[in-house]
Parts: structure tokens; sequence; C-alpha cells
């Protein structure tokens, strides 16, 4: 299961999203009523409780593989389960599931206020909520998904898969003549894991990465000192930070783990030999920004 966790302030949104979608349907809840606005009075009610809580909403949402979908008896279960573990035992909530897409998923809407007007911690709620459905994946033999801190690389967006789906199925119906392309983050860290090699250069390594599409920005000091990196391909650009983490990081920190070679004086020097003959050439090599200290105005654009 892969679950996220947000903090609101409309619960009359929330209720409404939730409850009033085509095909919605209601798992679980200790609300009394019926419709959508007797479930928004009560919970927005609990704001009386404690006015100091800005952001009362807790929205958490729990995907399925396609293939799985728990039945009623043990949806509810992992409902209470979520809520139990993650502090919101003496919560007002409800819970319903959607079916607008090709997996199954549910949705958890409750007070961050509890009855005794105390509110409930969002201290690493994101990473709490991840050791909870591993523990319910185990409890309720579910397909187990590794924990984010687990995975060595970035997995694309919600909007890069829908685009990667549609044109898989275009495929498929011979409308595309092409298969569905890999997202720009796969991309990216496919050649980054292409172009290392043991002890490689900097500069060698950055030419890797443009024979395969990749463009490279890096952020220098005025000492020539490189504070960072970013990527780029097919006009969609990440910051090193953005992509891989563990023993794939990307970043400078995470490059120099994976054996790239930054020795910053021949480096340098290099620059500098490049600089003398030709500045506009070397920038448009290195793609290093003129002026350290400015800002660089590349946007970085992230799919959603």
């Amino acid at each position: 299961m892969i679950g996220k966790i947000k903090k609101g302030k409309s619960f009359a949104g929330l209720t409404k999203y939730l409850l009033e979608k085509e095909e919605a349907e209601l798992i679980c809840t200790n609300l009394a009523g019926e419709t959508s606005q007797d479930f928004y009075q009560q919970l927005s009610a609990t704001r009386l409780l404690n006015p100091r809580v800005t952001s009362p909403v807790s929205h958490i949402s729990i995907s399925f593989p396609p293939s799985e979908k728990p039945n009623q008896e043990q949806l509810q279960e992992i409902v209470e389960g979520t809520l139990t573990w993650m502090g919101f035992e003496k919560n007002l909530y409800f819970a319903a599931s959607h079916r607008d897409r090709n997996h199954f998923h549910l949705h958890i809407a409750a007070s961050r206020i509890n009855i005794d007007g105390e509110c409930v911690s969002d201290w690493y709620d994101k990473r709490r909520l991840e050791k909870v459905l591993r523990s319910l994946e185990s409890q309720f033999d579910l397909t187990s998904v590794p924990c984010s801190w687990e995975v060595d690389r970035t997995a694309p967006t919600t909007g890069q898969k829908r685009r990667m789906m549609r044109e898989k199925q275009e495929f498929e119906m011979g409308i595309r003549d092409k298969e569905a392309e890999k997202s720009a983050v796969e991309k990216i860290q496919d050649a980054i894991e292409n172009a290392i090699e043991p002890g490689i250069k900097i500069v060698q390594f950055i030419d890797n990465l443009k024979v395969a599409g990749v463009e490279t920005s890096l952020k220098v000091s005025d000492e020539g000192i490189i504070q960072g990196i970013s990527y780029s391909i097919d006009g969609v650009a990440f910051q090193g930070r953005k992509l891989g983490r563990n023993s794939k990081a990307c970043t400078i920190e995470g490059l120099e783990m994976r054996g790239v070679n930054f020795e910053m004086e021949s480096e340098t020097s290099t620059f500098t030999q490049y600089a003398d003959k030709d500045k506009k050439q070397t920038e448009e090599i290195l793609e290093i920004t003129p002026n350290p200290l400015q800002k660089q105005k590349k946007s970085q654009i992230e799919l959603d």
C-alpha cells in the first residue's frame, strides 16, 4: 500500500470531494447522519474544542496495487488500525473508497482535534504512516511495498505515470507507433548510472551525460568550488537532490560517494584553460552560470 497524509483547513471541501464523487462508497465512520453535510458539520464542530489549531483537517489516502482489493471487513480493520497507530483513536472520522483509477484506493478524513481538545501530533507523520502500512500489509498478507527511505531511485510522479499508461494503451490499440517512453526522471537516473565509472572525472562525467541527451548545470563559487548540480532532459529539469537517494544519490556528495572525482584544483585549472581559449564554448559545454552568486534562472520543472 502507498499512503499519503496531508493537513488542511476545510472540512466541507474534503468531505464533499470524498463522499459526492461518482462511485464513492462509505467504508466506515463514527459520525452520525448520512449526508456529507451531516459529516462536515460534526467535524467542523471540533474546532471549538481547540481554536488554536489552524489546520484541524487530516486527510490520509491509501492506494492498493491494481490486482488487489481487500474485502469490506479488511478495509474497516485497515482504517481502524491506521487511525489507532497514527494517534486518532479518540477523533471523529469517516473513510470512503474511490474507483476512478486503475487501482483501488481509499480516503480517511479525520479531525486532528480529539474529544479531549488535544491535537494529534504531525511529528514525522509521513514516516510513521509508512511504518503503519508495512505492519498492516503483513497482518493482512497484502503486497509489501518498501518504505521511501529504503528506495534508491526517485519514482515518476503521478502525472508521469498516467502519461506512460496512456501512451502504452495507445500503442497497444495501434494509435501510437512507438512504445511508451520512460519518464524524464527515469531517463536521467538511467543516464547517470551508465555515465558513472570508478574514478571518473567530473568533466568526463558531464560529457557522458551529454552523449545520452542529459544536460548538466553546475553551481560554482568564486573560489571554484562546485556547490550544486542539476540535470535536464526533454525540457524537464531536476535539482540533484530531487533524484535518487542513499547509494544512488545524485547530489554532489552522492556522486562523490559513487566514484566521481571532484579534484577541484585540477578541475579549476581545466575550467580556466577553457575560459582563456573560448569562454563562450566553456559555458556551453559545462553550462556553468557566468555569475555563480546570481540565482540560476533556469526553471526547475517537475511534472505533477
